[in-house]
This record gives C-alpha cells, sequence and structure tokens, in this order.
C-alpha cells in the first residue's frame, strides 16, 4: 500500500495535462499512487492519460462519463488507498519536492491533518502572476478560513481518514465545494502551510470564469455561515438532510466577469516584474469594459509603472 494516494480530477484538461502528469512523475517522494478520475473529456485528454498510465505503474486510471466535480472528487476519496491524500488538478504543476515535504511536515507533527504550501500564480502561457502567500500557524490559518481563505485547496494533503469523516465534498456547491470541505476537515485536528512555494496554480478563463464566479461572495458567505452553524449547534442545515439555495446563475454573468479577472491577471504580472504583459491584460480588460473605472485607473498606474 502507498504511503500517499495523489488525487486528480480531469475534465478537458489535454492542453495542460501532459506538464501536471509529468510534474508528479517527477517527485523526489516515490512512495505513491496517482489515482485519476477522467469525468467524461472529449478533448483527447484520454488519450493522453492512457498512454501516461502505461508508462508508469503507480497510475490508476478511472473513465467513465460525465458526473461532474463534487462526484469525481468523492470518487476519488473512496479509491484512494494512501494513509495520507494529495490533491493535484490537471492544469497545475507541483514542485519536485512537494510531497517529500508535506509528508515531512506530518511525521514531525502527527496532529496534522492538513498541510498546504505557498503557491505561484501563472496565466495560460506559464508566466507568473505573483506569489500567494499563506499564513503557516494553525490559529492564523483559522482566522483566514472566517474570510474564505487560509488555504489553497489543490495544494493540499491530509490524512485520508480526516478527510473521509468529513463526508466528503457536498451539493450544491458548484464553486467553493473545496472551502466547504476544507473549513470541516480543520474541525477535526490542527492545519498548517508550509512556506516554501511547492505548488503552481494555473489561471485560465476556463477555470476562472464560470457562470458562478459572479455569485462568489454570496456562495462564500452561505458556506462560513454552515462552519457557524456546525461550531454553534454540532450540525449544519446540510448534515440534517435540509437544502442549501444558492443564488440562480444569470444570463451574461460570465461575460461581466471577464473584465475583471483580466485586470487581476494584469496586477499579478506587474507584482512579477512582467510590465508589458501587464499592460496587456489591463488593456484587454479596458476593451471589454470601457466603461469601468477600476480598470482605467489600473491602466494608469501601470502605464506610470506605478
Amino acid at each position: 500500500m502507498p504511503r500517499v494516494s495523489i488525487l486528480m480530477p480531469v475534465f478537458n484538461a489535454g492542453v495542460y495535462l501532459p506538464d501536471a502528469l509529468e510534474s508528479i512523475r517527477g517527485q523526489s517522494f516515490k512512495d505513491f499512487e496517482l489515482v485519476i478520475v477522467n469525468d467524461g473529456s472529449t478533448d483527447g485528454s484520454s488519450e493522453i492519460l492512457r498512454a501516461f498510465a502505461q508508462q508508469d505503474p503507480r497510475t490508476r486510471l478511472i473513465e467513465r462519463t460525465n458526473r461532474g466535480l463534487i462526484e469525481t472528487r468523492n470518487e476519488l476519496l473512496s479509491e484512494a488507498s494512501g494513509d495520507l491524500i494529495a490533491w493535484m488538478d490537471a492544469d497545475d504543476l507541483s514542485h519536485p519536492d512537494r510531497l517529500q515535504k508535506q509528508v515531512g511536515a506530518f511525521e514531525v507533527d502527527t496532529s496534522l491533518v492538513c498541510v498546504g504550501t505557498n503557491v505561484e500564480r501563472i496565466d495560460p502561457d506559464g508566466h507568473s502572476l505573483g506569489i500567494e502567500h499563506y499564513p503557516a500557524e494553525d490559529s492564523a490559518i483559522r482566522s483566514d478560513q472566517a474570510a474564505g481563505n487560509g488555504l489553497r485547496f489543490a495544494s493540499t494533503m491530509q490524512k485520508r481518514s480526516v478527510a473521509l469523516d468529513t463526508g466528503g465534498f457536498r451539493h450544491p456547491f458548484r464553486m467553493g465545494e473545496d472551502l466547504d470541505f476544507l473549513l470541516r476537515v480543520a474541525e477535526r485536528g490542527r492545519v498548517s502551510n508550509l512556506t516554501e512555494i511547492l505548488y503552481v496554480y494555473r489561471q485560465h478563463l476556463l477555470n476562472t470564469c464560470t457562470a458562478y464566479g459572479q455569485n462568489w461572495p454570496e456562495i462564500c458567505r452561505i458556506i462560513l455561515q454552515l462552519a457557524e452553524e456546525r461550531r454553534e449547534q454540532g450540525s449544519d442545515r446540510l448534515q440534517l438532510g435540509e437544502e442549501v439555495t444558492l443564488p440562480p446563475v444569470q444570463s451574461g454573468d460570465e461575460r461581466k466577469l471577464l473584465p475583471y479577472v483580466l485586470l487581476t491577471w494584469a496586477r499579478g504580472a506587474f507584482e512579477a516584474g512582467d510590465r508589458r504583459r501587464a499592460l496587456r491584460y489591463a488593456l484587454a480588460s479596458l476593451k471589454m469594459a470601457p466603461g469601468r473605472i477600476e480598470s482605467w485607473r489600473e491602466f494608469a498606474k501601470l502605464v506610470l509603472g506605478r
């Protein structure tokens, strides 16, 4: 039985998938299995995954029709056999020492139930958009979680027994299912982040501009409200079998979010020292929403180099 099960959901990630898989193959820690659920991809991901599975016997590939992210994550959890599970998105990258250092953290502190890392953000072409710094200590992470932050889910490693004990991922969250899950994990023990940048999170329009993006503040509020219910009553509405209603998706929501996303990319590129790329993203944001004052302000700052 492997020490670590790396869990990777895949849906139409073919353009980025080879690099993601190679970053797993290149891990300095070797005692792992890679469990992949291909959730009905139609873009050639299947051929990439089958070829990789033939080359690396540590890979277990499950292919089926599309069922969505919640079912896919829960299936991955049920298929894992390692004492520890590490999440990995199909369009991201893991540093070669990621697993080694996270396993080491669990060995040093057996009270830990979840360990994340600091994260570099990149754009679709692999250019840096800056660093996400997360707090290392349990108390600071919990404080940040109260605002919907604290850990980058895809960078995390957890004790499998704890992840299963939470009940896994829950409907109706198509967005924020990872925050809802991590909050319940943190209720079962200590959490931590490694200060090294061991995970690379790729941002692109397919994973950022979902139809639910405009509604994220309200979705986050509901998830945090459920956590408060558990603290006060021992269980939340979903655990009691009640329903939670999310704000409806409005036509054009995705389009409204695009200028904001491009603006965040501009800020990230500038932070990473790539002023030319920052200006390109800011200009694209302006073209999509010329009446947006925030875009004009940001563009002016970038032109002036401030």
